[in-house]
């Protein structure tokens, strides 16, 4: 079923979109720096002398650069926005989670995290900020009118086969 493609654009999906074009961007970074430091452990075992630090470098170096590549060549956001187009019914389960990390009762650190669920079980997971969970969650609901929403155990058993606990919680403190 083609879907309205303006839907796509709705600033409600804003903050996904940049998400995964955050995630990229470190990839891409981290993999640069993880090539540099291969070249450098070349170069520096042919100074030193040695023979196994240009081999361990140049194969590192290697490695991160096809990592590299397939980084470029692959465009997440191309694909999660062709499937919301023209396959929304490949995802039948729409749910979020909040997490806050609180060491000695300090909070440190929250993260959201947005999953897609195919209905095999198969999960997409796309990290956003906390605030902008329940936004990008309305917006899939208009875009994905037939998935179901929200965390529930039976869905949960239903899709992936088993249940997730999450101690300290109800039901409704998690998911949107």
């Amino acid at each position: 079923m083609q879907r309205e493609p303006r839907i796509l654009d709705h600033p409600g999906l804003h903050p996904l979109w940049e998400s995964l074009e955050r995630e990229r961007r470190q990839q891409q970074w981290f993999a640069i720096a993880l090539m540099i430091a291969g070249l450098l452990g070349a170069i520096g075992g042919v100074v030193a002398g040695n023979i196994l630090f240009p081999f361990v470098g140049a194969v590192v170096a290697t490695l991160s650069l096809f990592w590299l590549y397939r980084i470029l060549s692959e465009q997440p956001i191309a694909v999660l926005r062709r499937w919301l187009r023209e396959e929304p019914e490949r995802f039948a389960w729409v749910y979020t989670t909040h997490t806050e990390r609180m060491p000695f009762g300090f909070k440190t650190q929250s993260q959201g995290t947005l999953y897609l669920v195919e209905p095999d079980g198969k999960t997409h997971s796309y990290s956003l900020e906390p605030k902008d969970l329940k936004l990008v969650g309305k917006t899939l609901n208009r875009v994905l009118p037939h998935a179901e929403f929200g965390y529930t155990e039976e869905r949960d058993l239903r899709y992936r086969g088993e249940v997730t606990r999450v101690k300290g919680r109800g039901e409704g403190d998690l998911f949107f």
